[in-house]
């Protein structure tokens, strides 16, 4: 895969099954991507509505975990390790909240042009249960994503 890279991101959160929709949130931006020891680096920038600077996005994944990290007006890393219930702080301009995920599956699968993921998880904020989610992740070439985004 080459450096420029469109990334695009669906966020699903579910209330009760999977079969009761609740939200989906949806991102495609243009950002770098790099590999280094085995491990896939995405990097971008995503301007968040009402904030005047944008935040920095940086997602690293590894055969056993993924993390993501956001700086700026938002900012948080979140570690997301099959099996395991991982907690952080989430600052945003409004105060603190405390997150914790409880991942329950990483899906990875690489091509020469693309990268695509799949994270199942329980999201709690400040210690109570928000939702069950899932966070798909398609990232590839900019030649390639000119065709796989039309």
């Amino acid at each position: 895969m080459t450096k420029d890279v469109l990334i695009s991101i669906k966020g699903l959160q579910f209330e009760g099954s999977q079969d009761d929709r609740h939200e989906q949130v949806e991102l495609i931006v243009s950002g770098s991507y790099y590999k280094k020891n085995g491990v896939h680096y995405l990097i971008y920038n995503e301007q968040l509505e009402g904030m005047p600077e944008p935040t920095r996005n940086m997602i690293r994944i590894s055969t056993d975990r993924v993390e993501m990290s956001k700086q700026g007006g938002f900012a948080v890393s979140m570690n997301f390790i099959e099996g395991q219930k991982n907690m952080s702080s989430y600052r945003t301009p409004f105060g603190n909240m405390m997150v914790s995920v409880d991942t329950s599956a990483i899906h990875i699968k690489e091509t020469e042009d693309s990268l695509a993921l799949e994270i199942l998880y329980q999201l709690d904020m400040n210690y109570e249960f928000f939702a069950e989610c899932r966070v798909e992740l398609l990232a590839c070439s900019k030649e390639a994503g000119a065709m796989m985004f039309i």
